[in-house]
């Protein structure tokens, strides 16, 4: 049900959020709603999907279901909405490292390099972890990358270089090891999907 019900919200975000998008999943609603309706049959399939914690996950899918005059009363962003904004700041800092990674041994790109420095720290200082000891390690070589990359010739140096995949090597180890401070952030989803289990 939970996929279903993402893959729907993903319908009707398009839907709200294209020009001219009509909303061709009617089927699938129809799905979920006998689902909810199967599992809770006294209920109205929003609330089904509600005391399930779903509904917090899928805010487009429950503006499509709910009636109009009641939208306005439905919260601009939920667990849901939190939860994937989360997400999107992980995978924010995962691709500019990687990218960083990738681009210290290109001197092409040399010169961007303070700039993509300044938004992998922003994307660390976003996550509101324990991403102080990468954070201060880039706070101390910032100043030394920014002055190269505004030189005429903007070049990292080997050590500099190499000092750069170590810091996005490090910011791709705290990722994937999912510290406990991810996983604070991810548990509303994790707990509606094991209930459905």
């Amino acid at each position: 049900m939970v996929a279903l019900a993402l893959a729907l919200d993903a319908a009707a975000e398009r839907c709200e959020k294209v020009k001219g998008a009509m909303f061709a999943q009617q089927e699938a609603l129809k799905r979920i709603e006998n689902m909810c309706r199967a599992h809770r049959p006294q209920q109205k399939p929003l609330d089904t999907l509600a005391e399930m914690g779903i509904l917090d996950f899928v805010p487009f899918l429950a503006r499509l279901m709910q009636p109009a005059k009641q939208v306005e009363q439905l919260p601009a962003i939920g667990a849901g909405g939190a939860y994937m904004n989360y997400i999107s700041l992980l995978n924010q800092a995962l691709m500019m490292s990687t990218q960083l990674y990738n681009d210290a041994t290109n001197p092409a790109h040399h010169k961007y390099a303070a700039h993509q420095v300044a938004l992998l720290y922003q994307s660390l200082n976003m996550l509101q972890g324990e991403t102080k000891p990468i954070r201060r390690l880039i706070e101390a070589r910032f100043d030394d990358i920014k002055g190269i990359t505004e030189s005429q010739q903007p070049y990292l140096e080997f050590e500099l270089s190499a000092w750069l995949q170590g810091i996005t090597w490090l910011c791709r180890e705290e990722m994937t090891v999912c510290p406990s401070y991810i996983h604070r952030r991810i548990n509303p989803l994790l707990r509606v999907v094991d209930e459905q289990h």
